[in-house]
């Protein structure tokens, strides 16, 4: 079979900005060769050039268990004056992240900023791998999903004969035409402890990525997956959904 006729685009929407969205996390990771200088020390270049927009350091030293040793991964991060958005740098990988999005143009606009400020200190002339993930939460005020989402993503969920399920999920994934999807979606309790809370949100968590990557070619595919994204996101909402994002303006 030809692998283009595996390929479907999600139907074309127009581009809108709603008053609210549902992202919980938006986050883009880039990952190179490896720099063994980041495995013992800091990146202090790099720091200077993005220290104005994030201003805050820290350090952490992740211990990975091995099959017969244990492996130590230093991850450098820098965060904005209020705290909603990260800059992490490892050894084989730099990204962004943050937990205020309001819109892919401010998003873009960081996220090229810190790959230009990057590529000294990078150095190569292609990516390993290039990831775009967005975690939505659609919080319900109900346990009933119907018309929260696409009755297409509920046939399991709605068969059910034991009664109303508190946590249901599935994963879903495959191949874009020049790239690979993961998407996994499902219901489950509100477990923020500083919310007075436990009632139900539905996730939607969308993760886009492709490998060998030449670095000229990272902006239009990052641009190229947040086009899919957002198609694919308004095919999954249902009315009720559809109605708490409010009505959107055409950019």
């Amino acid at each position: 079979m030809d692998d283009q006729k595996l390929y479907r685009k999600p139907p074309a929407v127009e581009a809108v900005r709603y008053p609210k969205n549902f992202i919980k996390t938006a986050v883009c990771e880039l990952r190179f060769p490896a720099l063994l200088d980041l495995e013992a020390k800091p990146p202090r270049a790099f720091q200077s050039k993005i220290r104005k927009l994030y201003p805050f350091y820290d350090t952490q030293i992740i211990e990975q268990m091995g099959s017969d040793q244990v492996a130590t991964e230093h991850r450098y991060l820098f965060r904005s004056k209020d705290k909603h958005w990260t800059v992490s740098v490892k050894s084989f990988a730099i990204s962004l992240e943050t937990n205020k999005y309001v819109d892919f143009e401010e998003f873009f606009e960081r996220l090229t900023k810190v790959i230009s400020s990057a590529s000294d200190m990078i150095d190569a002339d292609f990516f390993t791998r290039v990831g775009l993930r967005y975690i939505n939460t659609i919080p319900m005020d109900t346990w009933d999903v119907t018309g929260w989402v696409r009755p297409e993503l509920l046939s399991l969920f709605s068969s059910l004969p034991l009664g109303v399920p508190q946590t249901f999920g599935s994963i879903v994934s495959g191949e874009l035409k020049n790239a690979k999807y993961t998407m996994r979606h499902g219901i489950k309790k509100e477990e923020d402890p500083k919310k007075n809370t436990e009632g139900p949100q539905y996730n939607l968590d969308f993760d886009y990525f492709s490998e060998n990557v030449e670095a000229s070619d990272v902006n239009s595919l990052i641009q190229e997956f947040h086009e899919t994204n957002f198609a694919l996101f308004s095919w999954c909402l249902g009315e009720n959904a559809k109605k708490l994002l409010g009505e959107g303006k055409a950019k």
